[in-house]
């Protein structure tokens, strides 16, 4: 990239491939590259962190996204996704391959995460972003608190501060108070409902805590970048949310 680094802005929560949403109700989508692209100029977003979308199983979907970023390098960063629960026994292999062979930067758990995929990212230092997901915002402490702790060295990002495109507080509450009591949990500020909770995020928590996303595309990066800009951080500050700090939850060299 030509930016500078404190220039970068980074896109933390994007997809590409086929499946079906993350979020319920499940419908089937199929992202692609250029519609991932098409506003990157006018939202000055200079990379997406991609991921693909829920499947039954990872191995393909996984190797379509590591493609992809082996075509474009300079605009995508790739993480895996795995279920624990259906993929259980074969995680430690798949990762090992998928990061030190393809490239791939972290994972998403798609249920909550085991030992097995745990152990596996903290053999490989790369992060894992888990969403417990609808219908789990009044537990999800109970989803977090035990990973956090038991697992100090791995970084756990959340996403959507907690809640997808909600306007209930409790989850975003909880969200950052998760992220003031572990050094090792992390926010994404990608489709949030209302924006009063990223600037209370942004208010409370210390920069370094914060990671914009905008779920391209899914969601239209335009409006996510506004967000950013509208929280008003100092020029510093600025830079560690638009993408500094992504930078350094990834840039651990893969064991």
């Amino acid at each position: 990239m030509k930016d500078t680094p404190k220039r970068l802005v980074i896109d933390c929560h994007g997809f590409i491939g086929t499946g079906k949403t993350w979020t319920e109700p499940a419908r089937d989508v199929d992202y692609q590259a250029d519609a991932l692209f098409a506003h990157d100029g006018d939202a000055g977003i200079d990379r997406h962190c991609v991921m693909p979308p829920r499947n039954d199983t990872y191995t393909q979907a996984n190797k379509l996204v590591a493609g992809k970023c082996e075509k474009h390098p300079d605009k995508l960063i790739g993480f895996a996704a795995h279920s624990p629960q259906r993929e259980a026994g074969r995680l430690r292999v798949m990762l090992v391959e998928e990061v030190r062979s393809m490239g791939l930067r972290g994972v998403r758990s798609d249920g909550h995460p085991t030992r097995e995929l745990l152990n596996a990212a903290l053999e490989l230092n790369i992060p894992v972003m888990y969403y417990p997901g609808p219908g789990k915002w009044q537990e999800l402490g109970a989803f977090y608190h035990m990973p956090a702790t038991a697992y100090p060295k791995v970084n756990f990002i959340l996403p959507h501060i907690g809640q997808y495109c909600s306007w209930r507080w409790p989850p975003h509450m909880e969200a950052i108070d998760l992220a003031k009591r572990y050094s090792n949990v992390y926010l994404d500020m990608s489709g949030i409902g209302s924006f009063k909770y990223v600037e209370m995020a942004a208010r409370e928590l210390a920069a370094e805590k914060l990671l914009f996303g905008a779920c391209a595309p899914e969601q239209d990066p335009r409006v996510a970048r506004e967000g950013l800009r509208l929280l008003k951080l100092p020029p510093d500050h600025h830079a560690k949310v638009a993408g500094l700090n992504f930078l350094a939850l990834i840039s651990k060299k893969p064991a």
